[in-house]
């Protein structure tokens, strides 16, 4: 758990992925739920309950399977659902991104388009939206600059990039995604999708003025990049 300037962030862990999904709560008023992985997010809406911050929305780093994987029944509450509508595609046919999973997803809408630049409001604390794709098409950042937190979906990992194995994943956009979240102040705190917390300072892969065309070998050498876990 870190709480920062009045918001407390915690992290919950759910689904055979591992994925991660955060509360970002505002104690007495409302929360944000980042993400809803396989059963994890109910233990994140009571945390934010017993603060008296329900959740309010739910945000979708992007549409991968393991991040929506109960999407819809966090919609079945009345929250509304938020993501980038370049993802869309993946939103409308999570089970289909994998056809050995034991279990069904079941398809979800987006209720609110998200944008590059949109700035959501948290009880007076701003979320800005960065549009990060090359994971996949609609991959969002979402940035608490005053607070110095940004919560980066599967782009930026703990050592690593994230994985380059399906359809929709470019590795030129992924490292143009990745150069822009290195050149954000070294002190700022990264809440990946699967695996620990991380700064930039930390990351030393993760360098400002490094060529696009470097990252793009490392990954293609098999470096430099997190693997999901199978």
């Amino acid at each position: 758990m870190q709480t920062t300037d009045q918001l407390t962030v915690r992290r919950f862990i759910g689904g055979p992925m591992l994925t991660a999904c955060y509360v970002v709560i505002a104690p007495g008023a409302e929360s944000v739920l980042i993400d809803a992985p396989r059963d994890a997010w109910r233990a994140a809406l009571e945390t934010a309950d017993e603060l008296d911050a329900p959740v309010r929305r739910l945000i979708a780093t992007h549409g991968h399977w393991d991040h929506i994987t109960d999407a819809s029944l966090v919609r079945e509450l009345g929250i509304p659902l938020l993501g980038h509508p370049a993802d869309r595609e993946l939103f409308e046919n999570p089970s289909g991104q994998r056809a050995d999973l034991p279990f069904v997803i079941a398809p979800v809408a987006i209720d609110q388009e998200l944008a590059e630049g949109d700035r959501l409001d948290l009880a007076g604390h701003t979320l800005q939206v960065l549009h990060t794709p090359g994971h996949s098409w609609g991959g969002i950042s979402l940035w608490l600059q005053e607070q110095d937190l940004l919560f980066t979906g599967d782009t930026v990992l703990k050592g690593g990039a994230g994985y380059l194995d399906r359809p929709e994943c470019d590795p030129w956009a992924l490292a143009s995604s990745v150069l822009r979240i290195a050149a954000l102040p070294e002190a700022t705190t990264l809440y990946p999708g699967h695996g620990a917390p991380t700064t930039i300072a930390d990351e030393d892969w993760l360098v400002p003025n490094a060529s696009r065309e470097d990252l793009v070998a490392l990954w293609r050498s098999g470096a430099g990049r997190w693997t999901p876990r199978r």
